[in-house]
């Protein structure tokens, strides 16, 4: 790796990608804060108004405070760098982390249990490739904007894995569509027509929020195969090795031999060239001690 410009940027469908992975959560994240703001009193819900506004144009003007504020990052005490690309400021965080975040076009976030790892120059260099491939302009303040939201999956996420054992439960959630169907009957039923959009809503949700974030996920993995593979292409063709063609030998005479050949097992096409024929020396009457051709047995002078 050498510098960010040698890495393509987000193609249209990436983009159109995550734009769809997105917006469904920005508008669950933004009802969420209005159901929050409703809850509170007058002064405390336009502080949290304030907050939610002041920290999402932070997240595109100041990133660095939004991303120590929701990764609790740090500066490391050793100092860490993207290698071939010093323009990447690398944090540290002290929260549990699978792997390295990345926060917005210019920002890695690497977990404290990694610091001192003999491959980290190599993990970095590949969060740098996933981070110019799928990052956006306003990641940072979508991370801002959404944290409840993405507080709450994570709750519920780990509601659903402790539960998961139970054989009623984990039964019902897969047949959700049908358990759905049977309770928009029901408010139907009852003309309560909020309940029946709010079950729509919900259920389609949990198979919307899967779907465009596995969908943009391929489409990352795919566009990291693209470019490995061109950056592995110039490699492979340096280190080639030469094609050596075969060379036909030249005929020994002008014009091409006969149909049939004395000595060879049936007719060979006409219109080939004849290789150089062999040489030797015989003692035959008129042609003594001189060179011919072993193929002109039954002739004067051979052998026979």
């Amino acid at each position: 790796m050498t510098t960010s410009t040698d890495y393509p940027f987000r193609t249209g469908q990436l983009r159109r990608a995550g734009v769809l992975m997105k917006l469904p959560r920005v508008v669950m994240s933004a009802v969420v804060w209005l159901l929050v703001i409703e809850a509170l009193p007058g002064i405390a819900a336009w502080g949290v108004l304030a907050v939610v506004v002041a920290g999402t144009a932070a997240g595109v003007v100041a990133e660095q405070v939004i991303v120590r504020l929701v990764w609790w990052a740090r500066h490391p005490s050793t100092p860490l760098a993207v290698p071939g690309d010093p323009g990447v400021r690398v944090w540290v965080t002290g929260r549990q982390a699978a792997g390295i975040g990345q926060a917005g076009r210019r920002h890695l976030v690497v977990p404290a249990t990694w610091i001192g790892r003999s491959d980290l120059p190599a993990l970095l260099t590949r969060a740098r490739q996933r981070q110019l491939v799928s990052a956006g302009r306003f990641d940072v303040a979508y991370q801002w904007f959404t944290w409840p939201l993405q507080l709450l999956a994570a709750s519920a996420v780990g509601f659903a894995h402790s539960t998961s054992w139970l054989p009623l439960i984990g039964f019902a959630w897969r047949l959700r569509i049908g358990v759905a169907g049977i309770a928009v009957w029901q408010t139907v039923v009852a003309g309560q027509r909020a309940a029946t959009v709010g079950i729509f809503m919900v259920i389609g949700l949990t198979y919307l929020l899967p779907w465009t974030r596995a969908r943009h996920e391929r489409l990352v993995s795919q566009a990291l195969a693209d470019l490995e593979r061109r950056s592995a292409t110039p490699a492979a063709s340096a280190t080639r090795r030469p094609v050596v063609l075969p060379v036909r030998p030249p005929a020994t005479h002008a014009g091409r031999r006969s149909c049939t050949s004395v000595g060879r097992r049936g007719p060979e096409p006409c219109g080939q060239w004849r290789s150089p024929a062999r040489q030797v020396t015989c003692t035959g009457e008129g042609i003594r001690g001189r060179a011919h051709d072993p193929r002109t047995s039954g002739r004067k002078g051979s052998r026979s």
